[in-house]
This record gives structure tokens, sequence and C-alpha cells, in this order.
């Protein structure tokens, strides 16, 4: 065994001869960054080993043969996280509520449970509604015992007198509700609910305040699945061959820490948290869950559960109220998760009586077609070169990152995320990039440039390291292949409906990418269909706001199955057409009222 000491973090760990460093980073909790999964491709898990010479080695494929010192240089963890969406006004009117009650003592000379008078006047309170009016939907008459809620009845009811507050759960199934009684107690307590969305990339938490849905506290991360690989098949593959139990336990473990730090934020602790919504993509979803992913690698690639579920939190980890639940948003297809629902359920795209088009541009990038509920999806194979992964110099959208590019006057002009000096480039300084060198006549339409080399755009007096930050031929390669991928989805997508792209009136730009790219660039390039200049706008992440519309209503909640259900799939690959039009959409469009030398 040898001992490895990761300066940075201040933390030290034990490891075997011949185990990899990027294997003692991950079982040390670093959570370190490895897009291509620790295949030896992409070297991003680059460390330093100090001593002697200081040497940089990729962790994945060094082994250890003796005791380290290693500086891990700093990875991405400061990476700038969206968490805003456009909001809406909505009827508050959640599944969960506190409700006052009082329960009648026991009379005298009879032997009725403690259980069954609260029951009773919880059915009556919840029955009669809180306008004093009947219920429209009727109460199932099933209303389980509860061992934790029972042992806890008795001493409140003779402390009080039998006034007693419950947090109650409502399902509600077509015209029957079911009540789950979460707890007890003698007064009013503050009480929450938490909505997460789980990106391939990043995670957001937001928690609520229970009696009026505001918005207590918000949390964010990167996603600790990022040191087994960048994207969803790695991440796949990974647990396939390893189990499941690493890549759940890293994610439900964030979670919990999430959950936790927004809790101390707004002055609680978790165990007032009782009801949790989460929105992923469909493999988030599964390795959340802890379910085999073995469907979404082979053909025809479905997933292996997409009804909307209502879980027991304890029964897969998550430190809240200890019978707190769980609202698992539905998923559509293999490719087009519970994210893309959630985007739909903030977004009323469904509602819209114009032709629009959503489109969530991610590591996996999704793209939803529709006007009153006719609605097409796809997902295209954007891969993660808008973040940053697979370009030499790429990097999240973090401090450092030049995000803006410009060419004036014979020179690159650019900008850094906090202004710092440059530390690689993220993915709307690419597309500004590739933009610029596509209307400046510095590369051809089918992606050469003109040195045939490389283009330094910030020489080395500008940057971090003190090397040239440059972009190579493979960059442009790589941002081909993912601006191709998503413009073929649209096109096809406005095929099969019959839609003609200029009766598209609004496009919406949902996530991070999407709300920090510039249009402008987007179209010159071909990422978005030209013709759809002028009618886009950014949502922000409407992903996370989708999760917390379905805490505040009911209603959006029982709409999310029924968005999933009648959403169309459209599966690209199996499309004749797709890899001709793929292969079109690899070039840059001809746009001569642009070009300039």
């Amino acid at each position: 065994m040898y001992e490895i000491q990761f300066i940075r973090e201040g933390v030290t760990a034990k490891a075997e001869a011949g185990e990899s460093l990027l294997e003692v980073m991950r079982r040390a909790g670093l959570t370190p960054d490895a897009p291509c999964g620790g295949n030896g491709r992409c070297g991003k898990c680059a460390v330093k080993l100090c001593g002697g010479k200081d040497t940089v080695v990729k962790s994945c494929v060094f082994s250890v043969c003796e005791d380290l010192i290693v500086d891990t240089m700093g990875a991405d963890a400061s990476a700038n996280i969206l968490t805003k969406g456009v909001s809406h006004d909505m009827l508050f009117d959640p599944a969960l509520r506190q409700i006052r009650l009082e329960v009648p003592p026991c009379p005298a000379g009879e032997s009725t449970a403690d259980w069954k008078r609260f029951a009773d006047s919880l059915r009556g309170a919840v029955e009669k509604g809180e306008d004093g009016k009947a219920a429209a939907r009727r109460l199932s008459a099933a209303m389980p015992a509860s061992p934790e809620i029972a042992s806890k009845l008795g001493p409140i009811l003779k402390e009080t007198k039998g006034v007693v507050w419950a947090v109650v759960f409502e399902d509600a199934e077509a015209d029957v509700r079911t009540l789950t009684v979460l707890d007890v107690s003698a007064e009013r307590q503050p009480f929450y609910m938490a909505a997460f969305d789980i990106g391939t990339t990043t995670v957001v938490g937001y928690l609520l305040r229970g009696e009026d849905g505001s918005e207590a506290a918000v949390a964010s991360r990167m996603n600790p699945q990022v040191q087994y690989g960048a994207d969803v098949i790695n991440r796949a593959n990974y647990s396939l061959e390893h189990g499941m139990e690493e890549l759940s336990g890293c994610i439900r473990a964030a979670v919990n820490e999430m959950l936790s730090e927004m809790a101390e934020s707004a002055g609680a602790v978790p165990e007032q948290i009782y009801l949790v919504s989460v929105a992923g993509n469909t493999c988030m979803h599964h390795l959340f869950l802890g379910i085999c992913v073995d469907s979404l690698v082979h053909a025809p690639y479905n997933p292996a559960v997409a009804e909307p579920m209502i879980l027991r939190a304890s029964d897969y980890g998550l430190r809240i109220s200890p019978r707190g639940q769980i609202l698992m948003l539905p998923n559509i297809a293999g490719f087009v998760g519970a994210d893309t629902v959630a985007c739909l359920v903030s977004s009323g795209l469904a509602d819209q009586k114009e032709w629009t088009l959503l489109i969530d541009i991610g590591t996996n990038g999704e793209v939803v077609l529709g006007r009153e509920h006719q609605m097409i999806a796809c997902s295209t194979a954007a891969g993660p070169a808008f973040e940053g992964s697979r370009i030499s110099r790429g990097m999240r959208g973090a401090p450092g990152a030049v995000n803006t590019v410009k060419w004036e006057n014979g020179a690159w002009s650019c900008t850094t995320i906090g202004d710092q000096k440059a530390r690689g480039i993220c993915g709307s300084g690419l597309l500004d990039l590739a933009a610029e060198l596509w209307r400046t006549g510095q590369i051809s339409e089918t992606g050469e440039l003109q040195n045939g080399r490389q283009i330094v755009l910030v020489p080395a007096s500008g940057t971090e390291d003190g090397k040239d930050l440059a972009l190579i031929p493979q960059d442009i390669g790589e941002l081909q292949l993912a601006k191709a991928a998503i413009a073929a989805g649209v096109r096809l997508l406005a095929e099969k409906m019959n839609v003609p792209l200029d009766e598209i009136r609004q496009v919406w730009l949902a996530g991070a990418f999407g709300s920090f790219l510039s249009p402008e660039s987007a179209c010159r390039i071909g990422l978005i269909p030209p013709e759809l200049r002028g009618r886009i706008s950014a949502i922000g992440n409407a992903a996370g706001e989708g999760a917390k519309d379905v805490l505040r209503s009911r209603a959006m909640w029982k709409r999310s199955a029924a968005l999933a259900a009648e959403t169309e799939f459209l599966e690209l690959a199996g499309l004749p057409e797709f890899q001709d039009r793929f292969v079109d959409e690899l070039e840059f469009p001809e746009l001569e009222e642009d070009r300039t030398e």
C-alpha cells in the first residue's frame, strides 16, 4: 500500500500497487474530471506529480507504484451553473399540506383508537375542503395506520387537548384522492419541499417553503458522475461493467449534501423536508433510482420505466423526513427524459397557438416541436463539445473560460468569465470563434482552416498557464459533429410534421448553454437553421422550473404524465434520410450578406 497526498484538497488516501491514480481519486471523494470515462483519450484528468521535477500525467493511465504528492491543478469545480429559469403565474395547490385538526377524546366506556379518531378527523377536514365546501374528488376510504405517526399521537393529543397539526401528502388519481400522513406535531411547524434538476453535467436544487411555495434556498454543483464520463453512454457502460452502486451512490450523496446545505441556509433541518421532485434525462433518472440501464445502450434504446412514480425517499437513501416522498417525473423515450417533460411543464409549449421549437443543447441535445398539444421530440447525439470536452483547450463555463470572441481590426478580441487570464474556451466562446472564422473567410464551408494548422486565439502572455490558447483542426471537426446533429434533428422534426421552417414562429433555448450562446453565431454556423433568425429567446433552466412546478401544483404533476404520453418520439437513427441530412449539415451555410474579409 502507498500513501497519496492530494495537496490542493488536503486529502490523503491509500493506494494499492498498480491501481490507477484516477481510481484513487474517485475513492477519496475528489470527483475528478474524466469526460472520456477514464479511457486515456481526453487528457482532462491530468494532475501534477510534485517533488523533484514536477510531472503532469493522465491520472486514468498512471499506475501507482510509490508514495505520491499530487496537485489536481484545480479542476472546474467553480463552474458557473445556471439556476434561474423563466417563471410564470400559477395556482398554488400542492399535494403537500399542513392541516390543523381537532381530534375528539375517546368517549368514556369505549376503546376507540387514537389513530381512528385522528383519521376520521383528517378525512372530515379534507372532504370539507379549505373553503368549507365539499371537495370535488372523493377521498379513498383507505388510510393505513402508521406506527411512526401513531406513536406520536397519544402524547400530542394529551398535551394539546386534542389539537394536532398533520403534514399530509395527497395523491390524486382520477376522481379519487389518497392521503398519506407524513408527520404530526403539537404546533404548526415550518415544512419544506425540494426540487432537483439532475443534469448530465450539473445538478441544481431548490428548497421551497411548504406554506406558499416560495423559494427558500438554492444549491448547485457539478454532477459527481462526471468522473465516470462526460456523456450518458460512458456512464451507462461503466455501470454495466462495474455495477450501479458507484454511480447511484455518488449522485444520491450529492443530493443529500445539497439538501443539508439548503436546509441550513433556510434555518431548517433536512427532516423538515417532506417532498422531493426529481427531473433528469432518462439515464440520470435510471442511475438515481438504481435501475439497470442495459435497455438504454442496446437497440431499440428504450427506457426501463417511463411512468411517473411516487416513491418513499428513505428507500433511495435521501435523508429527509422519515416518511418523505419522491416525485419522479416521467420519461418520454430512451434519450428524451424527464428533464424534457419538466421543460414542457414550465414552458407551456403545448398551449402555444403557433409552432414553437424547444431546444435543450447539452451533452445530449433534446428538441421538441409543437403547438396546441401536437408535439414531437427527438434526441440528438450532440456530444459534449459544447461542455468543453473533446476540445483541445476546452473547458466548462468557469472563471477564466473564453466566452465571447470577435475578429476586429485583423486580430482576435476575447472576453473571459470573471475577466481572468484565459484558462481555456467554453461552448459559447467556441461557437463565436467558429462563426467569426466563417464570417471572415478564415475557414472553408467544409471546416478546413485557412492556414491548415491552428488559430492562436490568446497568446501565451494572456493565458493562465503561459501557453498559447489555440484552436486546432480537430476542434472544428468536433464542433461540426455537434452542430450537425442538432440542425439535422430540427429539420427532420419539421419535415415529419409538414411544417416549413418559416412557419416556426418561436425558438426557445433551454439550459445553460442556450442561455449564454449568441443566437447570431448559432445561426451563422448552422447550429440553428438560419431561417429561424430573429425568433430565438432563452428560457433558462426550464427543467428546474418544471421540477418546482410539480411541487407547487397537483395539476402540474398530473399534467406531466399527460405531456409525456402525448409527445411523439422520432428515432432519428431509424430514418433512412438521417445520415444524408447529418452529412449535409456538417458544412457551414452560405450567408453572403454576412461575409466580410
